[in-house]
């Protein structure tokens, strides 16, 4: 009886597993050249959608959310003929009319064969390839109304468009960066590809072989460090791009083609996000808040964080409101960024951290970034920058995009590393040269490779081609996660540069001070080792407007568009005798690179959202030497704030660093891990919460004025931290393990 029982549960489980198997193996996957693919379903339609997604698609017509969506489109089509065609192409799917299907095909097949393009248009690809998108709705959602005569005319039509594109066909081109990395490929070859298979399978296996053998590896390799290397504004083209084939061959049923840490790419814009909306700047271009690229992610993986985000500035092109209509989780609900922790970091391939002190219109943020790789193209030469916001821009990206992506202010200025708040170690004579032409000497970093794009992943992880500029060396916030009091970032950049750096650590302390009044600090420590004692060494700070200096202190305070930020900067190393801070801008200055300024005519100064910057100042040592270290506190408050804090510095056998408020933060006097005994001591009254970083990971025992203090204080290797709170006295510090 029990054997006949179980008999009985396997057979049901057996049936349970048949089914199941049968739902998911719907879809065909076969090796095409060296990789496996999904194969088209044999059903139409299939690209976007499927038969089982058309009540859906009923329902979007009328759901509050996405109802807007569907007026739009249908008021689009009045004088679109692209979304004309594609908008009667839904309505067959609804509602079975042949008529109308039948008269969607003919006004499809006419509007390709008559659609011509001004070669001499810059990125028309973009445009070409959106036809094509055209062309295979109708192909696919009318499909059953095609006469064979019309299938040929369309596939005429279609390969008339791929081969007009920047990356031809079949495609061969860079899918790293640039347009290789864009549309042409990831949406509209591999839709027309969808649409085609059938008949002319051809086109689907060109680009679908591309996309799994070159363009998800890359992804995924830098899908996890939760962030995308393209800067602000071309996220929204290259990032979106790589939602098209997420949902493409998710919709066919192959699910999530890519690795599922895409999720995350898009916390790194909200942490970006400032209270005005705004975005951080990074990269070319000014800075884009997110569109599309959030929407569509946001709906695939069920984020309201994301969503949320979005929806602080909704929108897109009207290109763009197809895939809004088709793709939004209509009934997501949006969820507040405020309760999302304070800070954030991007790991490799980026070793990117994010601090902010709150959400709200008093938020101080601080963005630090060490750049584990640079990928070239609209990446620049940033290793090492930080930026800081509060109540307007204060630490600031300076220069512009505008003017064009091969303008002398881009490539003598812009991009490179004097545009931003890193160092510079200035070798006379040094050559730079891009695509073999010469460019300035900004005394910062080389373009990897020559700033060649790299085309594959391998191409890019190569050690001999220099993509890999820097190495994380330590990472961590805390103590409490949610709202840390303080976040750490440590990397070396020796690499960004050329030979003439045998050394160059930096060091990124961000405190939250829980003040209404001075909010937070930032605390650079750097440790910069040259090949000769004669490269005159230079610490970066960018600013909207001039800079007041006064001995060792340089305040930046904002008196324009309604801001009312201010940031004092104290330099306690080098030492005051050893100082020179030097103000660099104004009228004639404001892109100057060692003897030159490289205007950009384009700029326009009446642009209240172009925050280009005028001025920085230079901080560099008088005398010569080959080593030399920077340690710089930077307290930010509003302009009405009445009160600085004292900033102090703290020198011990091994350590150095600053006392400022309630906060003691120190650093190995080498800026090299400390693995042997030392101790440190003040005398000041109250409770001080103590940051000692650049500890050797193990087991550390502290005794304070020679009794046992902390037993065992585990050092963690992911960050090198020892963190407590503690009143004045003698601390010593002793690793056991």
């Amino acid at each position: 009886m029990k054997h006949h029982y179980f008999s009985k549960a396997c057979f049901i489980v057996l049936i349970f597993m048949t089914i199941s198997f049968s739902l998911t193996a719907q879809l065909e996957w076969k090796t095409y050249s060296d990789v496996t693919i999904p194969i088209p379903p044999a059903e139409h339609p299939r690209l976007f959608l499927k038969t089982k997604d058309i009540d859906d698609l009923k329902k979007r017509v009328t759901h509050p959310v996405t109802k807007p969506y569907w007026d739009n489109l249908k008021k689009d089509a009045k004088s679109n003929v692209q979304i004309r065609v594609e908008v009667n192409s839904a309505e067959y799917l609804m509602t079975g009319d042949q008529q109308l299907g039948s008269q969607t095909l003919a006004l499809a097949l006419q509007t390709l064969q008559h659609y011509t393009w001004n070669p001499d248009k810059s990125d028309v690809s973009r445009e070409i390839g959106r036809m094509m998108v055209t062309g295979a709705v109708a192909y696919d959602w009318c499909y059953p109304l095609l006469t064979t005569e019309q299938k040929s005319a369309f596939h005429v039509e279609f390969l008339r468009l791929a081969n007009a594109l920047e990356c031809g066909y079949p495609p061969d081109m860079g899918w790293i960066t640039g347009h290789g990395s864009e549309w042409m490929v990831f949406r509209d070859m591999l839709s027309a590809g969808v649409a085609l298979y059938d008949e002319y399978p051809d086109m689907y296996l060109h680009v679908t072989h591309v996309i799994f053998k070159y363009a998800i590896p890359a992804r995924d390799f830098w899908y996890s460090g939760h962030a995308f290397h393209q800067g602000t504004s071309y996220s929204e083209t290259r990032f979106s791009s790589d939602l098209y084939p997420l949902w493409i061959y998710d919709r066919m049923g192959a699910g999530n083609v890519f690795s599922p840490e895409q999720q995350y790419v898009p916390y790194q814009w909200i942490y970006l996000r400032r209270p005005d909306l705004k975005l951080m700047a990074g990269g070319d271009g000014a800075s884009r808040v997110p569109r599309l690229r959030s929407l569509l992610s946001a709906s695939y993986y069920k984020d309201g964080y994301i969503l949320g985000d979005y929806l602080l500035t909704p929108g897109s092109l009207s290109m763009d409101r197809l895939f809004q209509f088709l793709f939004t989780d209509p009934d997501l609900e949006p969820l507040p960024a405020s309760d999302l922790p304070l800070s954030r970091y991007m790991g490799f391939p980026y070793g990117w951290m994010v601090a902010r002190t709150g959400w709200d219109a008093n938020t101080v943020m601080a963005e630090m970034k060490i750049n584990s790789y640079n990928f070239n193209n609209h990446q620049h030469l940033d290793a090492g920058t930080f930026q800081i916001y509060h109540r307007g821009p204060l630490a600031i990206e300076s220069g512009s995009y505008e003017g064009g992506y091969r303008s002398s202010h881009m490539k003598n200025y812009y991009r490179r590393t004097i545009a931003h708040n890193s160092l510079l170690i200035y070798a006379p004579g040094e050559q730079f040269r891009v695509s073999g032409e010469d460019c300035s000497n900004d005394g910062g970093q080389h373009f990897p490779n020559n700033r060649s794009e790299a085309r594959t992943l391998s191409v890019l992880t190569d050690p001999a081609n220099g993509y890999k500029t820097g190495e994380v060396l330590a990472h961590g916030y805390g103590p409490s996660t949610q709202t840390p009091a303080y976040s750490y970032l440590k990397g070396d950049i020796t690499k960004a540069y050329s030979a003439k750096v045998t050394d160059l650590k930096r060091s990124f302390v961000f405190l939250n001070l829980f003040d209404n009044h001075i909010p937070a600090i930032l605390i650079v420590f750097d440790k910069v080792v040259s090949s000769n004692p004669s490269y005159k060494k230079y610490w970066l700070l960018h600013s909207m407007e001039e800079p007041g200096i006064n001995g060792n202190n340089t305040t930046i305070t904002l008196n324009q568009r309604g801001w009312t930020g201010q940031m004092i900067n104290t330099t306690l190393l080098p030492e005051p005798e050893n100082l020179e801070i030097t103000p660099v801008g104004g009228p004639g200055k404001e892109f100057w690179v060692f003897g030159k300024n490289y205007e950009n005519p384009s700029i326009n100064p009446n642009d209240l959202n172009s925050e280009v910057g005028e001025w920085r100042v230079e901080v560099s040592p008088v005398t010569p030497a080959n080593e030399n270290y920077f340690l710089n506190v930077m307290q930010v408050m509003d302009k009405t704030c009445n009160k600085e804090l004292n900033v102090q510095r703290i020198d011990g056998e091994k350590v150095i660093g600053v006392k400022v408020s309630d906060r003691l933060v120190l650093f190995s006097k080498t800026s090299e891990l400390i693995d042997e005994p030392f101790s440190i001591s003040f005398a000041d009254k109250g409770t001080y919460k103590i940051l000692l970083t650049d500890i050797a990971p193990g087991t550390w025992q502290v005794k304070k004025d020679e009794e046992l203090f902390l037993p065992a204080h585990i050092v963690k290797e992911e960050d090198g931290i020892i963190y407590f709170e503690g009143t004045k006295g003698s601390y010593t510090f002793e690793r056991l393990l």
